[in-house]
């Protein structure tokens, strides 16, 4: 596994949701930074589903905004 930073997979999780609008997106910024403090790297991508697909499509994503 790469060396991604804790900012780089909320966004990534996050970036999922930015349909919902920007005060939902935070809010969920919030929740899954929380998430991430408390289990760690390696339990919050579980419960995040970020396999290494997932960390694809958004660096994907990342290169065409």
């Amino acid at each position: 596994m790469a060396g991604y930073t804790r900012d780089f997979l909320i966004s990534a999780y996050t970036s999922r949701y930015e349909s919902l609008g920007l005060e939902a997106v935070e809010s969920l910024y919030k929740i899954a930074a929380e998430c991430y403090d408390n289990h760690g790297k390696d339990r919050f991508r579980a419960y995040a589903s970020l396999d290494a697909e997932a960390i694809r499509q958004y660096k994907a994503k990342l290169k065409n905004v």
